[in-house]
């Protein structure tokens, strides 16, 4: 809009006050005229914006001229937006001012809007949109559309759960234990991130979208493969094996399957991932895994030797007869039907039916708390032990034992490792000050000299690797005591006499039956 020249508004015995340009100016005559009734004159003409107020105090209070106190609006106001994707009109007239003025408002607000620029997200108004000293949007922009970001898929992880009846109890020896992926094998796919649509402003400037957000496939690239195809990407099995997830990284492991038996046709297995066993396992011989073993037989094994996996879990679909010879182990998750004199290890271990006379050891020992038993030998667990029933009517001697985590123990044991690491941190500090001091040197070392450098640059490095060591023992003993749950036994349906319950350090043996949950509760175990 064009500069305004001299414009007297209000003239009175006290000031006059006029615009210059576009400044609002009090030229004052005399003192005494109250700062509040000036709020009438602003009232009766809204076009007036007060700067500031210590300025029109000032105006009001010092005789002289050319007091600037603000600012002289246009009739139409236009404000735009920072990120200049709105437009607003304001229309700066009194209620009457405006009853007398509506019928040219709208072609005054098209005029000022193409006046500042804007051309773009025109809304149509009418009469009854507008409203005096009111902000009413008068354009909008289109506001630019990010793009999709990439979607990741992966083959379903293999879940180790028993399947669930129709009646509601467990079997736990119908499970899908082990997941045998072919050559080639789709196992995962992402499907690219778009670009976005780009957007314009209220000046019609185009604003630039964001492409989606892409995302990384993540899998193990010595056994798994991503090619493009059809514009996704798609991971592929390198070879057969067994579907695994390490760190939440898909990969293939190796996989033997042994479609009969292990015996004599095949000897004792031995062998560097995981493995699948169709039948049995016969008497004497012995499965040896760092994966997964599933021993599929319905019948189960009877007096084998061992079944181990030092990295993996053990599935035995038909239980044990172990004869007092077998060994099953799991440096992870066991699950099995039944056990029957044989040893047990593992992290958690899952019965479907019974224990009988067997040694038992594991973080927790959960037999199917329906109708599972223990019956006989001893069940050691770190943290909890259930079943159905304990012990039989014979009184049978069954030792049921919930060790716990002895935290002061542990806290001691911390107290020593971290004297060790100060006292290794101490001696690495002087075998660096040693080493730094001959180290622009070293090349020129020969003989004895050379040996001893050399010496101490293993001695460090030995105390390096020691001290990694020693963090990570008292990091892990830290998270122990963090997380340690209180010891529990539960026997849902009935103990019979001759159980030993037992606590921690307290025992109890029963002499009539109970269930329930036994713990120590304020230092007394409630059985």
């Amino acid at each position: 809009m064009s500069k305004r020249g001299v414009e007297l508004l209000v003239q009175n015995d006290f000031f006059d006050l006029h615009v210059i340009e576009e400044d609002v100016v009090v030229d004052l005559k005399k003192t005494g005229f109250p700062l509040k009734s000036f709020d009438m004159i602003t009232n009766q003409n809204p076009r007036i914006k007060i700067a500031s107020f210590p300025a029109l105090r000032k105006a009001l209070t010092e005789v002289g001229n050319g007091h600037k106190i603000g600012y002289y609006l246009p009739l139409i106001e236009v404000l735009v937006s920072p990120d200049q994707m709105k437009a607003e009109v304001i229309i700066n007239l009194t209620i009457t001012e405006f009853q007398e003025e509506k019928h040219r408002l709208l072609d005054l607000i098209e005029k000022s809007l193409q006046y500042h620029g804007i051309v773009f997200g025109l809304l149509d108004l009418e009469e009854d949109d507008l409203h005096p000293g009111i902000a009413i949007v008068a354009a909008a922009g289109q506001e630019p559309v990010k793009g999709e970001d990439a979607k990741i898929t992966y083959i379903e992880k293999p879940e180790k759960k028993p399947v669930i009846r129709e009646d509601g109890l467990a079997d736990y020896y119908e499970m899908n234990f082990v997941t045998h992926v072919e050559d080639g094998d789709w196992l995962g796919e992402k499907i690219l991130p778009t670009d976005g649509i780009a957007g314009k402003n209220v000046f019609g400037d185009i604003v630039v979208a964001l492409p989606g957000t892409d995302s990384k496939l993540q899998f193990d690239r010595k056994s798994v493969v991503e090619v493009e195809e059809q514009g996704k990407i798609v991971l592929r099995a390198l070879f057969g094996g067994a579907l695994e997830f390490v760190d939440d990284y898909v990969s293939v492991g190796k996989h033997l399957i042994i479609n009969g038996d292990v015996g004599p046709e095949t000897g004792s297995i031995t062998f560097d991932g995981a493995v699948t066993v169709y039948g049995t396992v016969m008497a004497g011989y012995s499965v040896n895994a760092t994966g997964d073993i599933s021993i599929e037989g319905n019948e189960g094994v009877t007096n084998a030797k061992e079944i181990c996996s030092s990295e993996g879990d053990v599935y035995i679909k038909g239980g044990v007869f172990g004869g007092n010879i077998s060994l099953i182990e799991a440096s992870g998750d066991m699950y099995i039907k039944h056990a029957n004199n044989c040893k047990l290890f593992a992290k958690n271990i899952h019965v479907g039916l019974y224990i009988l006379g067997s040694d038992v050891v594991g973080q927790t020992v959960l037999v199917n708390k329906d109708r599972g038993k223990i019956i006989g030998g001893r069940i050691e667990a770190l943290f909890r032990i259930e079943c159905g029933y304990a012990g039989n009517t014979h009184e049978r001697t069954t030792h049921l034992h919930a060790k716990g985590i002895d935290k002061d123990l542990i806290y001691q044991e911390i107290q020593q490792m971290a004297l060790e690491l100060k006292e290794l941190q101490k001696t690495n500090g002087n075998l660096e000050t040693q080493l730094s001091m001959t180290g622009a040197l070293s090349d020129q070392l020969r003989g004895e000299q050379a040996d001893a450098y050399n010496k101490l640059q293993q001695t460090l490095e030995s105390g390096r690797d020691r001290m990694f060591e020693l963090d990570r023992e008292i990091q892990l003993g830290l998270y122990k005591i963090k997380t340690a749950k209180a010891p529990q036994i539960e026997v849902a349906r009935e103990a019979y006499p001759g159980v030993i319950i037992q606590i921690g350090s307290k025992s109890s043996l029963l002499n009539k039956t109970a269930k329930g949950v036994f713990e120590v509760v304020d230092k007394i175990l409630n059985v």
